[in-house]
């Protein structure tokens, strides 16, 4: 049985190019396809907890992760009429607790953290997958631009609207789940002075139709906002849109002092329709199989769609390179040991939406019994179970 050297990832995202980080470091050669015509400066902020920082260090990352991020000193709940804290989780001492720092990160800057430190010829551009034809020995995939290619291995990466899951199972995983958000970054230097702790924090009023979550950013020179509210519909083709900073204090028009002079401050403006979709049934078939967002995506109420994809990633390279001869046991032994937690995951993340604005005793109260009942997890443990994980100890002590 010929031994498997060359693997394709569909897609460049975070979880792409960490999966081609990882591949590289066991031996293989990986192409990376994206459809888009540059790896541009795109996205907003987004956390990366300890969880993933584990996989940056194991990969020789975590300088360049860390020279790029902000470090926040807990996870805050504040009330926007007079800013009071309501909640607080430290994470100031992460590398005690779950042994290693917690970050918050532009996704621009983290992409060009690990697109920058691929060869160039790693990542190709403005190839959009359109068919995969699987044979015994390879697997072939075909180009909107008329070419093809032939690997031992393919990788979907692509996302929530995953080409690859589309072409080998049928289906698509996107789904509106009624809310959008507004995302913006505002300069620092335009802010009242400590009108913005270290924190991450979740800003809410009286309203529940909707919720702000703000932190600093690229070494704290801009404050990221993502201003999330509920509407029916999405119409828009696209998920993000630009918007007005008008359109954004228009959707919270009681926000406090503290946060009015940060929506005040924003420029340029964004809008997105949030999406999920439901956990692929099956992840692999034959010499393919699915990464990230593409088999599990999930709501962001606890930051983890990316921190699942840096796992994901470490633990498929593993498999394959333990399985060299085998690539069709090394995709199934991958899905078999990412599944029960990505899933699990994507579970608690779409029951947490559910409670993203704990107004009450009784509010704090019934999401405690619904952790209870669907997971077996009170709140002080679910932190624990998310942050404390380490895929790459995992891997070492398996037997």
């Amino acid at each position: 049985m010929s031994t498997t050297r060359r693997i394709a990832i569909v897609g460049a995202g975070l979880g792409g190019l960490t999966a081609a980080h990882a591949l590289r470091k066991q031996g293989f050669d990986v192409v990376v396809y994206e459809q888009a015509s540059e790896l541009g400066d795109f996205g907003a902020g987004i956390n990366i907890g300890p969880n993933g920082v584990k996989v940056f260090r194991e990969l020789g990352l975590l300088d360049a992760l860390h020279a790029a991020s902000f470090e926040p000193s807990g996870l805050i709940w504040r009330n926007w009429d007079d800013g009071r804290q309501l909640n607080l989780v430290p994470i100031g001492e992460s590398v005690r607790l779950y042994g290693a720092t917690y970050y918050v990160v532009h996704r621009g800057d983290l992409h060009r953290v690990l697109s920058s430190s691929l060869p160039d010829a790693c990542v190709q551009l403005n190839k959009r997958c359109v068919a995969i034809e699987q044979s015994a020995d390879a697997v072939g995939l075909s180009f909107a631009d008329g070419t093809q290619s032939e690997f031992d291995v393919v990788i979907g990466a692509d996302g929530i609207r995953s080409a690859v899951r589309l072409a080998v199972f049928g289906n698509h995983s996107a789904r509106y789940v009624g809310t959008m958000c507004w995302r913006t970054l505002v300069p620092a230097s335009a802010l009242p002075p400590d009108i913005h702790d270290g924190n991450v924090t979740q800003w809410s009023g009286d309203t529940r139709e909707g919720f702000v979550i703000s932190y600093f950013v690229r070494q704290g020179k801009f404050v990221n906002i993502v201003a999330v509210r509920r509407q029916p519909d999405w119409t828009e083709e696209s998920w993000s849109i630009p918007s007005s900073r008008e359109e954004l204090k228009a959707g919270f028009p009681d926000v406090g002092p503290r946060l009015a002079p940060i929506f005040e401050a924003a420029t340029s403006v964004y809008k997105w329709g949030q999406f999920t979709g439901e956990h692929a049934v099956d992840w692999t078939r034959g010499r393919v199989t699915l990464l990230g967002d593409a088999a599990h995506a999930m709501l962001a109420t606890f930051g983890q769609g990316a921190n699942m994809a840096f796992e994901d990633s470490y633990v498929l390279s593993r498999w394959l390179a333990e399985h060299r001869d085998d690539p069709q046991r090394a995709l199934a032994g991958y899905e078999a040991a990412r599944k029960p937690r990505a899933t699990k995951l994507q579970a608690m993340s779409r029951l947490e939406v559910q409670f993203k604005k704990l107004a009450t005793p009784w509010d704090h109260l019934r999401r405690e019994r619904a952790f209870v009942r669907n997971f077996g997890m009170r709140t002080r443990a679910i932190y624990p179970w998310i942050f404390g994980y380490d895929v790459v100890e995992h891997w070492r002590s398996a037997p």
